[in-house]
């Protein structure tokens, strides 16, 4: 009887040698994480509203960055029959040069001197 008690007691304190340390761990990776999502969602809102301060976008633009005020076709007149042919014109929930980038592999050179991406690459680098 004494050995299975002996015994016993050796593999709880091996359980708790082991188990302890990794429910400690467990609870650290998890608080962190939470923390991690909570900084993340504070430093977007602040690069918003830095962006809506500086004025570089809309607060309406701010709130949904996917969503374009004018788009590529109007800045560059494309006509009816070229806009049925371009990836911008059909994925419209994404910017223009985005949509060029994700059906055509590469940005063509045009989308550089647009005005839709340097306000982008604007934002993105007074927000840096």
């Amino acid at each position: 009887m004494d050995i299975f008690i002996e015994m016993l007691a050796l593999v709880v304190l091996f359980a708790l040698r082991l188990g302890v340390p990794i429910a400690v761990t467990a609870a650290v990776v998890w608080g962190l994480r939470r923390l991690d999502v909570r900084w993340q969602a504070e430093a977007e809102a602040q690069h918003t509203s830095r962006a809506v301060a500086a004025g570089l976008v809309s607060a309406h633009a701010a709130a949904s960055p996917l969503v374009i005020e004018h788009p590529c076709w109007e800045l560059n007149n494309c006509p009816p029959e070229k806009r049925q042919l371009c990836p911008a014109c059909t994925l419209t929930d994404i910017p223009c040069w985005m949509a060029r980038l994700r059906a055509d592999g590469r940005l063509p050179g045009r989308c550089y001197g647009c005005a839709l991406f340097r306000t982008r690459l604007a934002v993105r680098s007074a927000l840096a």
